[in-house]
């Protein structure tokens, strides 16, 4: 008993063991310590990932906010799978975005969430998880943005295509165009065109003024008392005698009708020569061979020499040789809708010898215009005569629709040179949509969107070269003060013109008529002009216009609506845009609306706040 309580008390005061017993104890404290870093290390990664996640979803989703009927949780949804798709999602990783704040007014996008990661070694002390929280802000870049968007609205676009291109081009209006313009203004252009381009109101200002026609007060071909005619002489020359003193004078002109036997006399004119009181002869001709007069016939005085029509217009202010086109007038049969050589010209009148009126009616008074029909730098005319390429004349009426201009290839001002004019067939003319200078309204952009119509041909170079025009300040004094682009070059300015097209293009003029040099598809060629296009073709004018506008600090986006890939066409838009992401080819509705947002997206320059 003795031996066993001395052995107790040795042991107790043994401390041999001590440590090793401590050391277990703090092992799983220092290994919770340790691994805590790998944890905390593994959170944060997961974190910054998320993070950039989030950054890219706010950026994509902020232009989202303006699209009518969007919702926070449709935004928070969108944005929660976009993260985790960049971070990899696993069973064990819990990553939310539970956060959204929008504010349209400010072009604020605000997103937060949270991520939940399970922990390997501080759950040894009984902390089973981490969390972090991330967050970003996306708002509208400090920028000013002025956009200028070119529409093919031309036949091809009929159907679907052009119910597909309102539909885009609304999209892309809510997008780029925001409510508030200040501090920073968001303003587009909308330039639809065909054959050539409406101007609309503005077309005086950029293809220069249009001479208006003239009133027309009276025609007439005959004066005096109409005298019977008894007699008519097979002779040289013929020898006509009348019922009574005829009162004419040699070197007068005279109009013969309904002569019986004697009908080669009848439904001409005459020069009178060889008079006496009841007789005069008619100058050069010969009688000999022609029938015997029997009785009967007319003659009366003509006021212009081969009858031709007299018109009184006051102060018409055309000159001899001059080619003018008649409308409207009333009562003479086959007049209107002609164009005639002007004559004989005073003040007040002129005569058109190649008019015929004699027999086709009766003037109804104070009707009728007299138009010209030629051009020049300074003025045009309300109609235009030209030859085709096979020597056949044309004449068509002017339009409000503008075309190119001849060179230099820039951006000058119309007051040093006009626009060309637009004198285009019927069945190829100017289309009814006009275009809409710069503009925060998008009331009016929706209006002109929603209206667009197809037809024509595709004058697609000329839809380049105006999209140019509506973002140059050299053109500033031709818009409205709201609608007037700023200088090239000012600082925290974005000019970007978007071109679509769904063909090649075909159509060039010279002297604003279809150029003879037009591609196939641009209309009938007996409507072609005798001359090239002043640019060249199509595809060269639109190379010029692309470089020349690229150079000016715009950027280019082009989209190919069902153009294929590689095509002559397809190039050329690439060739355009101002790199090779910013040409797009969409093959149907809903590419082609897709192709519009991601554009909106680019141009509308984002930037994080935080």
């Amino acid at each position: 008993m003795t031996q066993f309580a001395s052995l107790l008390r040795r042991f107790s005061k043994d401390e041999s063991g001590v440590f090793a017993v401590l050391f277990g104890l703090m092992a799983i404290v220092l290994i919770a310590l340790g691994g805590a870093t790998v944890d905390y290390v593994s959170l944060e990664q997961t974190r910054q990932r998320a993070q950039v996640a989030l950054d890219a979803a706010v950026l994509a989703l902020q232009p989202d906010i303006y699209t009518p009927g969007m919702t926070a949780e449709s935004i928070r949804s969108r944005a929660e799978e976009i993260v985790l798709e960049r971070i990899g999602s696993t069973n064990v990783l819990d990553a939310r975005v539970d956060q959204v704040s929008m504010d349209t007014e400010a072009g604020r996008l605000f997103l937060g969430g949270q991520i939940t990661l399970p922990t390997m070694f501080v759950s040894l002390v009984g902390v089973t998880q981490l969390q972090g929280s991330f967050s970003a802000e996306a708002v509208r870049g400090a920028v000013d943005i002025e956009v200028s968007v070119a529409l093919d609205i031309t036949g091809s676009m009929g159907g679907q295509r052009i119910v597909d291109l309102r539909a885009a081009l609304n999209n892309l209006i809510d997008t780029i165009v925001q409510d508030t313009q200040t501090p920073r203004y968001s303003k587009m252009a909308l330039v639809p065109y065909s054959q050539a381009v409406n101007a609309g109101t503005y077309a005086d200002a950029l293809r220069g003024p249009i001479r208006q026609p003239k009133d027309i007060s009276n025609i007439a071909w005959a004066t005096g008392s109409t005298k019977s005619i008894t007699g008519a002489t097979r002779e040289n020359p013929v020898k006509i005698t009348t019922s009574n003193n005829h009162g004419f004078s040699n070197g007068d002109w005279v109009y013969i009708w309904n002569v019986n036997g004697m009908g080669q006399i009848n439904n001409r004119a005459f020069q009178v020569t060889g008079k006496t009181s009841n007789t005069f002869k008619l100058s050069g001709v010969n009688g000999y061979w022609y029938d015997n007069y029997w009785n009967g016939g007319y003659v009366v005085k003509c006021l212009a020499a081969n009858c031709g029509a007299v018109v009184t217009s006051n102060n018409h202010g055309y000159s001899n040789g001059d080619t003018i086109y008649l409308t409207d007038v009333s009562g003479l049969w086959g007049v209107n809708n002609n164009a005639y050589e002007v004559s004989s010209v005073t003040t007040n009148t002129l005569v058109l010898a190649d008019m015929n009126v004699i027999g086709n009616g009766t003037y109804s008074s104070n009707t009728g215009k007299l138009h010209c029909t030629w051009q020049n730098a300074t003025e045009g005319c309300t109609y235009y005569r030209y030859q085709n390429p096979w020597g056949s004349w044309r004449t068509f009426p002017i339009t409000n629709c503008v075309t190119e201009r001849s060179p230099p290839v820039d951006d000058r001002a119309p007051s040093t040179t006009y626009l060309g004019r637009n004198y285009p067939p019927s069945g190829n003319g100017c289309p009814n949509q006009t275009i809409v200078p710069l503009t925060a309204n998008k009331t009016a952009l929706h209006a002109t969107a929603n209206a667009l119509s197809a037809g024509g041909s595709t004058s697609g170079s000329l839809g380049t070269l105006m999209s140019w025009y509506m973002l140059s300040p050299n053109f500033g004094y031709v818009w409205p003060a709201g609608s007037q682009p700023a200088p090239y070059g000012q600082a925290n300015l974005l000019k970007a013109a978007i071109i679509m097209t769904d063909g090649d293009y075909n159509t060039v003029h010279c002297n604003g008529a279809l150029a003879q040099n037009s591609g196939w598809g641009s209309g009938s060629s007996n409507d072609y002009i005798n001359c090239d296009a002043h640019n060249g073709n199509a595809d060269t004018q639109a190379r010029a216009y692309c470089d020349a506008m690229k150079a000016t600090g715009i950027t280019v986006y082009t989209v190919g609506f069902g153009i294929t890939q590689g095509s002559a066409q397809a190039n050329l838009l690439t060739y355009c845009a101002s790199s090779a992401n910013n040409a797009f080819l969409a093959d149907n509705g809903t590419a082609l609306i897709a192709a519009f947002d991601q554009i909106a997206r680019n141009i509308s320059s984002l930037r994080l706040t935080q």
